[in-house]
């Protein structure tokens, strides 16, 4: 690919300047960033380089650039986050700074939790004030009720007022029912609990770190003797999905870098739930020499065409719309469907149209707002029937939702039945059909109905010599004995042994054996080594005290797992990228994770999803804000407002990262039921209209 004119300013600009990037999404800022990036490593060949990004995956296209030049050195390039680099410096300094923070044990080293952990110890805390009658008129999952108490410590971090600021802040902006009043309540004693709790046990979740690294690590002068001499260049991309504290500190530490570039995409932030800021990151443009805007789009003439018309600007009006590329980048289904499936197996057929006119399946991308564990399953099952192969990627969602983990946590209970934790036959059913080639749901039910003893004191599986008569006939003597073999294997489980090596054994022992349901299956691969992870972490950041034995933490885990804990984000996740396969993820994993294709899916575009916000009565990322003004109410016209930059947000990112065109998604009714008549359609409805009556330029 040439590069453009922009492109080449910044590359050739001189190194000891800092210079602000900005512009949409697609318009080349990484591109040129990496030829800059280069062009260090030739030119300065002794000077270290600081990569720093919201998340490590946003970096992936820069360090595969990297990686394939002759000039890289992994040795001069670091590539991470700002929270990253605060934990590692708050374990440096701990002895510095422990006695000063406020823990009981100064002395005694940290323990940093995970997301995962972290739901563990807030759900320990937070149970007994749901016996108690907290929360009471708060009717969601307790995953979800944990994920968001944690959210509201978090923000007061990532934003920097105090902790103990979390009702005042909520209640000063709350119009509703006054019976809301009393959950800010429940939650401002359960995030001070929570503190507590941390600061008695040198527990350090997400905000403990953050705060300790702003308030303690960067205010000593040896921390930012250490780290301003460590790294001599910063590029910085992606700022925008950054929150405030990250900014602050990038404000301060500007001045000691030899050269910096700071890059923001316009009109993004799609990380606000978490803190993001689009707002703070643009006042690093007060601390530079220079700022650059990138215009030029890499898009196709029909997909500049379709951005204009949905999203009108007066100097796109002027120009006028060439309605024959519009038609040509937005393809809708032969006729509207009724249902949900209905427009899944159309979807299915346009895909397929699109693969046999040359397209690679891995350049096709269908986005829906929310992506449950059903609804990625039905689109994949509509895929398949056209012989399409396809990948899910659904990053922080509940480990219990991965079909996998779901499997492997059942055949663990199965393997101990001393635990107290007896596994659902459903469940035990599912694990059975997917650890066995060849069995299918039903014989898979009709074995547990024979074989699965579970009453009040034990469960089991009886050898498949215990099965009745009218049931032998119906199982092939292959899958019989590969239940046997199973069976047998989980009856010799080594006591009190960690349950990552327990799944690791079980994974490679029998699981990915011949004639067994993970044999050759990369995907079962990829959820094993996460859950395995997830556990290593869990039981490294648990207390010591906890450390009771190996087996109570094992059940902890599982009990953990099946409360529906919220994953964090692993990178292998992000890094498998199949050519082969069609990728299916919500739109704001999309838009994180950087990636452009040639076509887009839109599902469900008639869906309130794509801009509505999701409901989150303990938490609130627009008032838990530096720009919401104190004592200012939040009412239905600041929701109504908000609704509409999120869907021009999330519209004009998913047009940046899309070359040729958008396939339609539509069905009068939705997944559940509902009548989908959105924002996003009538939008659509409206150019159509335009379209037909012929347009200026038709």
């Amino acid at each position: 690919m040439s590069l453009t004119p922009e492109q080449e300013a910044l590359i050739d600009f001189p190194l000891e300047n800092c210079v602000f990037v900005h512009g949409s999404a697609g318009t080349g800022k990484t591109t040129a960033a990496l030829h800059r990036l280069i062009r260090i490593l030739t030119e300065r060949p002794d000077e270290v380089i600081l990569i720093l990004l919201p998340q490590r995956v946003m970096g992936s296209g820069l360090r595969q650039g990297l990686e394939k030049t002759q000039a890289y050195n992994p040795g001069r390039v670091m590539l991470t986050t700002m929270n990253s680099i605060a934990r590692r410096m708050v374990a440096l300094f701990w002895p510095i700074i422990s006695e000063n923070a406020g823990f009981l044990h100064p002395y005694a080293p940290p323990h940093f939790l995970t997301l995962e952990t972290s739901q563990f110890y807030m759900g320990k805390l937070v149970n007994p004030m749901l016996a108690a009658g907290a929360f009471s008129s708060v009717s969601i999952p307790r995953n979800r009720l944990y994920s968001q108490i944690l959210d509201s410590v978090n923000k007061s971090a990532l934003v920097g007022f105090p902790l103990t600021e979390i009702y005042e802040r909520l209640s000063n902006a709350w119009t509703g029912s006054p019976a809301q009043l009393n959950v800010y309540r429940d939650v401002q004693t359960a995030a001070n609990t929570f503190r507590d709790f941390c600061l008695e046990n040198n527990l350090l979740d997400y905000s403990l770190q953050v705060e300790l690294f702003r308030q303690f690590v960067w205010a000593e002068p040896l921390c930012q003797r250490f780290l301003k001499s460590s790294y001599q260049h910063l590029v910085y991309d992606n700022c925008e999905e950054d929150p405030p504290y990250v900014h602050d500190i990038i404000s301060e530490w500007l001045p000691d870098f030899k050269s910096a570039l700071l890059i923001l995409d316009e009109n993004a932030g799609y990380r606000r739930i978490l803190g993001a800021d689009p707002d703070s990151a643009l006042r690093l443009k007060s601390n530079v020499s220079a700022t650059m805007q990138f215009s030029h789009q890499h898009l196709e003439p029909q997909m500049r065409a379709f951005k204009r018309s949905i999203q009108p600007k007066p100097e796109s009006q002027a120009l006028g719309i060439n309605h024959a590329d519009v038609r040509q980048a937005l393809r809708l289904p032969p006729k509207p469907a009724r249902f949900f499936p209905e427009m899944l197996e159309q979807t299915a057929e346009i895909v397929q149209q699109l693969i046999n006119e040359g397209t690679q399946p891995g350049k096709i991308a269908i986005l829906a707002p929310y992506l449950p564990s059903a609804m990625g399953f039905a689109v994949q099952q509509s895929l398949s029937v056209v012989g399409i192969q396809s990948t899910v990627l659904r990053p922080s969602i509940p480990l219990i939702e991965n079909p996998v983990v779901q499997q492997l946590t059942t055949l663990s209970q199965l393997a101990h039945p001393t635990w107290p934790l007896f596994p659902d036959p459903a469940r035990v059913t599912s694990a059975l059909s997917a650890s066995i080639a060849g069995l299918d749901l039903v014989r898979a039910q009709l074995l547990c109905s024979d074989l699965l003893i579970k009453n009040s004191e034990d469960f089991a599986l009886l050898p498949f010599a215990a099965a009745t008569e009218l049931l032998r006939p119906r199982i092939p003597p292959e899958t019989a004995a590969c239940y046997d073999t199973l069976r047998l294997w989980l009856e010799k489980t080594i006591p009190d042994e960690p349950l990552d090596l327990f799944i690791s054994r079980l994974f490679g022992e029998v699981l990915t054996r011949p004639g067994f349901g993970y044999f050759q299956n990369t995907s079962a691969a990829q959820s094993t080594a996460i859950l395995m992870e997830s556990f290593r972490k869990f039981r490294l950041s648990l207390n010591p005290t906890e450390l009771v034995d190996s087996d109570q933490i094992n059940q902890d885990f599982i009990r953990t797992i099946q409360d529906g804990v919220i994953a964090a984000q692993y990178l292998r996740d992000w890094e498998l990228e199949d050519e082969s396969k069609v990728l299916i993820t919500p739109a704001l994993t999309f838009l994180s994770s950087g990636k452009t294709v040639d076509y887009q899916v839109w599902l469900s575009a008639g869906s309130s999803g794509w801009y509505e916000r999701l409901e989150q009565p303990l938490t609130q990322p627009y008032v838990l804000s530096r720009n919401w003004p104190d004592g200012k109410k939040w009412t239905t016209e600041e929701e109504k407002q908000v609704s509409l930059e999120i869907l021009d947000s999330i519209l004009n990112g998913m047009l940046n990262r899309c070359r040729r065109g958008v396939i339609l998604g539509l069905s009068e009714f939705g997944q559940s039921g509902q009548d989908e008549k959105g924002l996003l359609l009538i939008k659509i409805q409206n150019l159509l209209r335009e379209i037909a009556k012929g347009g200026s330029n038709a």
